[in-house]
């Protein structure tokens, strides 16, 4: 349905919020499909759930992914749906946002979203990109775009904490408490995946 108004709008402002918002239901939908594959109806596995998201964001901005790619590092992990969700929607909006703004003039890059355990008792969610950078008076927190007031709301939801990096790249990285069955693995120094 939302295809069809797209192909209907008659300015390039309302075709994008069409498909900002296709992108945010094919993220939830995603976490539903997961769900019903997964063998316990409680958890999800986030690390496969990641790698089809960024699938079908690069189908979604396919003019650009010939030259911006996306390369998804994560380890093995669980979440439940409550944590899932927000953290789907967070990276589709971060993702969405690096398509849009961080490589100008058919620029080629790379965005990259990684996620492991730290410390047995953290999950660290990253999204960067070697783009054009964030702007010099970036302000997260009073930013008039909604995709990142979501991304606001979205990790006070999870009960996270955000850093953002905007020296020549834009790096977002979101941490909040790991559920217990993800402590059997912690990251060593120089980031592996090692036993607790």
């Amino acid at each position: 349905m939302l295809n069809l108004q797209a192909l209907q709008a008659g300015d390039a402002h309302t075709v994008e919020a069409l498909r900002e918002s296709q992108n945010r239901v094919r993220t939830m939908s995603l976490i539903h499909e997961k769900l019903y594959q997964s063998m316990d109806l409680s958890q999800i596995d986030f690390a496969a759930y990641l790698r089809s998201l960024a699938t079908s964001l690069a189908q979604s901005y396919r003019e650009m992914s010939k030259q911006v790619m996306i390369q998804v590092d994560v380890q093995e992990l669980s979440l439940d749906i409550e944590t899932a969700i927000p953290c789907g929607l967070i990276v589709n909006e971060l993702v969405s946002n690096a398509f849009k703004h961080a490589f100008p003039n058919q620029r080629p890059g790379q965005i990259r979203i990684a996620a492991a355990v730290h410390n047995c008792t953290r999950v660290q969610l990253q999204i960067s990109d070697d783009g054009v950078g964030l702007p010099a008076n970036f302000d997260f927190y009073n930013s008039p775009s909604l995709g990142l007031q979501l991304v606001n709301g979205l990790v006070n939801q999870i009960d996270g904490l955000i850093h953002i990096e905007t020296k020549g790249i834009a790096h977002f990285t979101i941490e909040f408490a790991a559920p217990s069955t993800n402590h059997e693995h912690k990251l060593s120094g120089d980031g592996r995946a090692t036993p607790c």
